[in-house]
């Protein structure tokens, strides 16, 4: 069976997952935080490069992050990302509407006798 999930159903939520992950205060880049979403999910999540580097640009934009340049080695540059304050509290919103959301999915399914 397939692991990977249908796209749809994290429609609306890359962002939470992507401020969960920057949460800890630890700048990511972009690559890793694809990787993280990959590993930490088990491999249900495959997010594509197309869509987290303009989901960091509109983030960004948001003020939700903030990006800085650092040096890889003595050359490279990459882009890396921090929560703001403000990505802080919107990190909290939306973790309790995802709460409130999966809540109300799970009792669905249990009424129905579906788990």
């Amino acid at each position: 069976m397939k692991r990977r999930i249908d796209g749809e159903m994290v429609k609306g939520y890359p962002d939470l997952l992507i401020l969960a992950l920057l949460n800890n205060g630890d700048p990511l880049h972009g690559y890793l935080i694809r990787q993280q979403l990959i590993d930490i999910s088990n491999h249900v999540l495959h997010p594509s490069f197309g869509r987290i580097y303009p989901l960091l640009a509109e983030m960004e934009k948001k003020s939700w992050i903030k990006s800085r340049t650092e040096l890889v080695g003595r050359r490279r540059e990459r882009k890396v990302y921090r929560m703001t304050a403000k990505g802080r509290t919107e990190l909290t919103r939306r973790v309790k509407k995802w709460q409130l959301f999966s809540a109300g999915i799970d009792r669905l399914l249990k009424t129905r006798g579906c788990t």
